[in-house]
């Protein structure tokens, strides 16, 4: 091609060089110019641009631009093969466009254009550097760039290679065009060439310039050698080892220039060398010696020190030195030499010249820097031999000895002292004086009386020589307060007198401190201050406080201080302690006798000691029982008023703090902590406070409360199905506070969701599994499932989750229910047919299938699709007389399902009347219509029956007969339930179908049943009645307390039985049960009415509840009887039995094993009344007592009369009108049990007949069981109460098969809810004494009311306080106050490990649990023991016979047991 043609260059390059060839490939054709590239040139530079043309032959090539022709001036030219040339190069001038155009000879031609950029190379503004430049001076280059195309590229080089920034060197690039070289401080090595390089696109440039460093001298180390002395010889060299030239180099002596008077040589070996010589050392030549060395770039100096040794001489020599004691010496010696001589003093250890010690500076001893020894204050101890000594090291130095003396006048060695002594005792005054012999001493009474034996006769004088002195001594015989005052001892020498005062005091003992009292009283602390008729600090000295405590050994004080203090402040006391003082007084003359004493008690104080062992147990998953005893009593820094209880979980911040009162002595105190979270770890502790506040905490106690239920179903609870016939159910675990304990795992329920048209058992089922997924098997297709989940702890099931429904997957269907073939023309038949029973799916289609016989050959055979909605076909354009067969399959989107059964038809000319449709059960719910269909062929007349009975038309306005055969019957009802009839017939044949309709109905109302009951619970039974042709879907139990509102709990439809629990106790409930279904819901079942156990408080025996003690009173409130409902709380209030205010201590003080009531008068009679609540009401009583004398003193006369004079029984109306009334109702028993006895004989009759003719009905309405238990072949219920035998006993299921929290079991027999019956509230507790003069314990009557109060615990009584409570036997207990006996750990032994209990309709009073030292004692009749452990108690009603018959009637007889398992 054209194209291909040009010029081509071949370009061969290595590692030395590059190297090309071009030639140019002709082809001939029309002129064609290639794409001419962008050309960059650069301005000055010569640009050749060549034309990339082809095609061959090309005639001429020309140049233009801006639409001329080039060359336009002498700079542009155009060679022969058409290359444009430019030189030189200028930018503005030749920047453009250019055109080269081609033409051949024919006058073809080709243009193409082409740009051409300019750029311009740099320019660098040349820079120099100074000329004297020196080693640590600054020096900087600047590099400008005058001229050149952006980008620049600036950088530096010395000496051939790039500057790399390093320490002193830095580069700095200003701006595009400038950069700075900047060296901080030069150095030798900075010398060389330093360039600046810049460079662009269109050239590189530099400009280079000579850095030149000057370099000062450099002195190399000399020094002068040691030991040099007087006399010697000595030179050393300064030389220079670098430096620029010229040098110069001289020396100095101690700065200053040589002189020739100190005769040292200077001679220069060598310019850079120069020697110092001396060649006769002395002292002056001593000193430093500098050498100099100056060139232009710097001066440097070395020195040198020289030393010259010269032996010490004397300046000032020592001498001899006389000095006075108590004046001050200087012993002056100075010497000098080269180095300076050190001077040290050294003393004589001997009397004369021998051993040396060397003197140090220390007080009254001072060493001067010129040599002098300063003595200050100069004794005797200072005289002696004294060596001055001086040595430089050169030679061996010099030394003298001189001699100190020291002339002493008198003088006392010891200070002015007092002398005491008794009365009558012999007075010793001692002196004893130092100083120059001989010495003269005598004794001066108060300075003026000379003392010796011949003036007094009771003096002694004595005098010892000593080695320092004189040792004097004055005694004093039977010395008395006359002989008191100044003694003055007087010595003297040849050198002076001196003398000195001895003060003597004769003494008798003090009189005893007086006035004793507690100025100020604390816990820890005790002030105290006292009287003395002394002031005078020479009679009493010292007070000594002594104190104890009480049976304790004395402590005491010692007070000392100047001035006597008459007060003290006793310290490190006992808080709330007794203590006992007294103060003595101690003089010279001794002791004096101990004060009156005085007895304080401290305050107290907090607490210092925590409770005693502190014990916590779980009772059950919601309480925990603290136990604890109280601290040490050196610790409890008070009365103990009651302790703080403090308990919590991981998950709370601070404790929750829960008071009770007490002193915690009688056995400890205890706690139930209530209302805790299930299963839940907690840290208990205990503090215990007293009047002035709590005490330090135990350490926790860790305990964890009981496993429970789960309080929560379990979460995200997803179905899936796996297959038609098994279906995967996932959840999670329920939340982890909602557990309660360890899951043993879960619990999955599922049944399915039945309608009209279910086939087979509606049962639920249940299966265990530890996971958290699970598939269902065997299941029916299809099919939705109603699923919940339980999770369950080793204690039980926990909460059911919302009902999830789940539906199987599809599957082929069953086969069609049934199939018909009838002849419906000569040349065709209709089949019809029935869904499957078992779809197993959505119906998509049908296949009717097919085949014609001739005889038993199979002529043919197809198969043909139906629409699901159509359940008939006709076959038409049949041969005649053929037989036909068919058969039906169902299809769902999974596939094709069995077929149904083979039928067979011979079409014919003759038509039969004949039904296709289908009859068989139709179930429709009431109030709503249905039609029912009966077509036919062979146009038959029809006929509707209802059993036997014709239906016409418009005899019943809710039946319609249509035109097309169908029976409408509108608004069903029950009584259209029945069998319906069609039948046709046209006279070559009849047919006939029944349809059997089921009306479906709201159910019937179930008969309920109350089973038992408990304080807390009733335990429900019914049996279900007609469920009105639908499944029965749950019920409803609705319950109500007396004068409260209705509740509602939803059960499931598989319920028979349930336990309504969280009732209150003592409690009356109105109750009824509703049955639904889909339909709707049943009338109520009729109204019963139960009350569950508990009754109001009792009231303890005054001798076990109430302790009187001097200043307080013990009510010991844990024996309180709660009669089967727990105390909720007490009202406590006292007063004096002459006052008529009372004082109340608490209006809501909460059950607990004992409280007190302090500050009491000792000695006094009071009545104290407490007021107890529970749920079902409450008691009060009052309680008279006398306090106890204080010490123990026997109380007085009319306190005692008073106390024992008691009123005799019969004069008190509150015992003698409830006796007469008891003795009036027994007489109206009596009469009524003889008229009863006479009406027997035709009473017997007639009530035979009654209970024939209600058997049945008392059957199936008064008779339940706790636990309804399969009955076995062979066994029935007992027909009528009298099939009962009142000493009946009955053996219970095997525990297995009963629920894991079922407390109560009995079994009655009922008819109308009644109040009253055999159980009687507790009898009223007789009257107690104490009689002892020192109780006057009296129980006043007490008083009940009913009220309604929260539940709370109530405790036991301890076994070793009530050995002989009469009323103790007949109390009722509860399932809570039971259960809390069973896990204490008292003597206690009961029947059971439940309590029997009933509820109201069934009235019991139980055998109070009996104390293990009397438990063999029983108080009431009718209890027979069975030795069997699965045997039951039972009690009857002691009723005579004849009111027994009539209870027989009114159907009141009760029969009760308890479980012993």
């Amino acid at each position: 091609m054209v194209e291909d043609g040009g010029e081509y260059t071949c370009t061969a390059e290595n590692r030395a060089g590059k190297t090309s060839h071009s030639a140019r490939l002709n082809v001939y054709g029309m002129p064609y110019i290639r794409l001419i590239p962008k050309v960059t040139a650069v301005a000055g530079e010569t640009l050749q641009l060549k034309c990339p043309v082809a095609g061959y032959p090309i005639e001429e090539i020309h140049w233009e631009r801006g639409g001329r022709e080039l060359p336009d001036d002498l700079r542009q030219k155009v060679l022969p093969d058409g290359t444009l040339q430019i030189n030189p190069v200028e930018k503005k001038a030749d920047s453009g466009v250019y055109t080269c155009w081609a033409r051949n000879k024919q006058g073809h031609s080709a243009r193409r254009s082409g740009e051409v950029a300019v750029i311009v190379p740099p320019k660098v503004s040349p820079f120099y550097a100074e000329e004297t430049l020196h080693v640590g001076d600054r020096a900087s280059l600047t590099c400008s760039v005058t001229k050149g195309d952006l980008p620049l590229t600036i950088s530096w080089h010395k000496d051939g290679r790039v500057v790399e920034p390093a320490q002193m060197v830095s580069v700095t690039q200003v701006d595009q065009y400038t950069s700075i070289l900047l060296i901080e401080s030069l150095t030798p090595d900075h010398n060389g060439n330093y360039s600046c390089v810049v460079r662009n696109l269109a050239a590189e440039v530099s400009h280079t310039q000579h850095l030149v460093v000057n370099v000062p001298p450099i002195i190399e180390p000399f020094s002068f050698q040691d030991g040099l002395s007087e006399g010697m010889r000595t030179r050393t060299v300064c030389g220079v080892s670098s430096g620029d030239p010229p040098l110069v180099v001289s020396w100095l002596k101690d700065g200053q220039p040589l002189t020739p008077a100190l005769g040292v040589n200077v001679s220069a070996l060598d310019p850079y060398s120069s020697l110092l010589s001396i060649s006769s050392l002395d002292s002056r030549h001593s000193g430093d010696f500098t050498c100099v060395a100056s060139n232009p770039a710097a001066e440097v100096r070395y020195t040198a020190k020289l030393q010259v040794k010269v032996p010490p001489r004397w300046l000032v020599e020592p001498v001899d030195v006389s000095v006075e004691r108590n004046h001050h010496v200087s012993l002056h010696c100075q010497a000098q030499g080269v180095p300076t001589p050190t001077v040290i003093w050294k003393k004589a250890t001997g009397s004369k010249s021998g051993d040396y010690e060397e003197v140090r500076d220390q007080m009254h001893t001072k060493l001067l820097g010129n040599g002098t020894l300063l003595l200050q204050h100069v004794k005797e101890d200072r005289e002696g031999f004294y060596l001055c000594q001086a040595d430089n090291g050169i030679g061996t130095g010099i030394g003298k000895v001189i001699q100190l003396r020291v002339n002493s006048s008198p003088y006392f060695s010891a200070p002015s002292r007092l002398v005491t002594v008794k009365k009558g005792d012999t007075a010793t005054l001692h002196c004893d004086v130092n100083g120059d012999k001989p010495i003269s001493v005598i004794w001066l009474r108060s300075g003026k009386t000379e003392l010796n034996p011949s003036t007094n006769y009771r003096v002694h004088v004595k005098q010892d020589v000593t080695p320092d002195g004189v040792a004097a001594q004055l005694q004093i015989a039977n010395a008395d307060a006359t002989d008191s005052g100044a003694y003055f001892c007087q010595a003297s020498n040849m050198y002076g007198r001196d003398q000195q005062l001895v003060q003597l005091l004769v003494q008798e003992p003090p009189l005893s401190p007086q006035h004793l009292e507690a100025a100020m009283v604390s816990s820890r602390t005790i002030n105290l201050k006292w009287q003395h008729k002394s002031g005078d600090s020479n009679e009493v000295f010292k007070f000594i406080v002594e104190y104890r405590e009480i049976d304790r050994p004395w402590q005491h004080i010692e007070l000392t201080e100047s001035p006597l203090q008459y007060a003290t402040l006793v310290e490190d006391l006992k808080p709330a302690t007794r203590y006992i003082f007294r103060v003595i007084a101690e003089g010279p003359a001794g002791k004096s006798k101990p004060s009156a004493e005085l007895v304080v008690r401290t305050e107290p104080q907090r607490p210092a000691g925590p409770p005693l062992n502190l014990s916590v147990r779980p009772v059950s998953s919601t309480e925990l029982l603290v136990t604890w005893a109280p601290p040490i009593p050196d610790l409890r820094h008070g009365d103990i008023q009651g302790f703080n209880v403090g308990y919590r979980s991981v998950n709370m911040g601070a404790y929750n703090y829960t008071s009770i009162t007490g002193d915690g002595e009688d056995g400890g105190g205890e706690l139930l902590l209530g209302g805790l979270a299930k299963y839940v770890t907690y840290n208990i502790v205990v503090q215990a406070f007293n009047e002035v506040g709590p005490g330090p905490l135990t350490e926790p106690f860790t305990a964890q409360t009981m496993e429970d239920v789960p309080s929560a179903p379990p979460e995200d609870v997803r179905c899936a199905a796996l297959t038609s016939q098994s279906l995967q159910v996932s959840w999670q675990p329920p939340p982890t506070e909602h557990c309660n304990g360890l899951l043993q795992g879960y619990k999955l329920t599922y049944e399915p969701v039945i309608d009209d048209s279910w086939r087979g058992s509606d049962d639920i089922e249940t299966r265990k599994t530890t996971a958290l997924t699970t598939v269902i098997t065997g299941l029916r297709k299809f099919t939705n499932y109603s699923i919940q989940v339980l999770a369950f702890t080793k204690v039980g099931d926990g909460v059911y989750t919302a009902v999830a429904y789940c539906q199987t997957e599809e599957d082929v269907p069953g086969s069609p229910a049934d199939v018909k073939v009838v002849v419906s023309s000569p040349q065709s038949l209709l089949i019809s047919w029935l869904p499957p029973l078992e779809p197993n799916g959505v119906i998509t289609k049908y296949f009717l299938y097919k085949r014609s016989m001739d005889g038993r050959k199979e002529v043919d055979h197809a198969k043909q699709t139906v629409s699901s909605q159509q359940t008939n076909y006709e076959a038409k354009g049949l041969q005649s007389h053929m037989e036909y067969q068919f058969w039906v399959t169902a299809n769902t989107r999974i596939g094709e399902g069995q077929s149904s059964r083979v039928v067979s038809q011979v079409a014919s000319g003759r038509i039969p009347a004949r039904i296709i449709s289908f009859g068989g059960r139709i179930v429709r719910p009431w109030r709503s219509s249905v039609a029912l269909a009966c077509s036919a062929v062979g146009i038959p007349r029809r006929e509707w029956f209802r059993g036997e009975h014709i239906i016409k038309e418009g005899v019943d306005h809710k039946q319609q007969l249509l035109e097309t055969g169908e029976l409408l019957i509108s608004n069903v009802q029950l009584t259209d339930s029945g069998n319906y009839t069609c039948q046709v017939d046209n006279g070559q044949g009849s047919d006939k179908l029944t349809y059997n309709l089921l009306v479906q109905v709201p159910p019937d109302a179930p008969l309920l049943y109350v089973s038992s009951a408990t304080s807390s619970s009733v335990l429900l039974h019914w049996k279900a009645g007609s469920n009105g042709g639908a499944p029965i879907s749950g019920f409803t139990l609705s319950y109500r307390k007396e004068h409260g509102d209705l509740a509602e709990v939803s059960l499931s439809r598989h319920s028979t039985s349930f336990e309504l629990k969280g009732l209150l106790c003592g409690t009356s409930y109105h109750l009824y049960l509703t049955a639904h279904n889909k339909i709707g819901s049943s009338p109520a079942s009729h109204p019963l009415q139960a009350r569950t156990q508990g009754h109001p408080p009792g009231v303890p025996s005054a001798n076990t509840f109430i302790f009187p003690n001097t200043t307080a009173v013990i009510l010991r409130l844990h024996i309180w009887p709660d009669n089967g409902c727990p105390l909720l709380y007490f009202i406590l209030q006292y007063r004096k039995a002459s006052d008529s205010q009372w004082t109340l201590v608490s209006n809501a003080l909460k059950p607990q094993r004992r409280t007190s009531i302090t500050g009491l008068t000792s000695s006094t009679q009071y009545i104290v009344k407490v007021e107890a609540h529970n749920i079902a009401g409450f008691a009060t009583e009052e309680f008279a007592f006398t306090t106890l004398p204080k010490e123990g003193d026997a109380p007085p006369p009319d306190l005692m009369k008073r106390g024992s004079d008691t009123p005799p029984f019969y004069a008190d109306l509150k015992i003698i009108v409830p006796v007469i009334i008891i003795i009036i109702l027994l007489l109206v028993a009596g009469a009524t049990a003889v008229v009863c006895f006479k009406n027997h004989q035709e009473e017997d009759a007639k009530e035979q007949l009654d209970n024939q003719q209600n058997a049945e009905a008392q059957r199936e309405r008064y008779y339940a069981t706790i636990h309804k238990v399969a009955l076995q072949a062979g066994e029935k219920i007992p027909e009528t109460s009298e099939d009962i035998s009142p000493y009946a006993t009955f053996q219970l299921s095997e525990p297995s098969t009963l629920p894991q929290n079922t407390m109560l079991h009995s079994f009655m027999y009922h008819e109308h809810a009644i109040t009253e019956g055999c159980a009687s509230p507790p009898p009223a507790t007789s009257s107690v004494q104490r009689n002892s003069p020192y109780y006057n314990i009296q129980k006043f009557q007490s008083s009940k009311g009913h009220g309604r109060r929260r539940a709370s615990r109530k405790t036991d009584v301890d076994s070793d306080e009530s050995d002989s409570d009469p009323d103790q036997l007949t109390s009722s207990r509860t399932e809570s106050s039971n259960q809390l006996d069973m896990k204490h750990k008292h003597n206690f032994i009961y029947h059971g490990a439940q309590s029997s209990t009933s509820s109201d309709i069934s009235p019991m009073s139980e055998q109070k649990s009996l104390p293990r030292r009397s438990r063999s004692r029983l108080t009431t009749g009718g209890y027979h023991k069975v030795d069997h452990p699965q045997d039951i108690y039972y009690r009857h009603c002691q009723w005579p016979k004849q009111l027994l018959q009539n209870e027989h009637r009114r159907n009141l007889r009760q029969i009760h047991r308890i479980d012993l398992n």
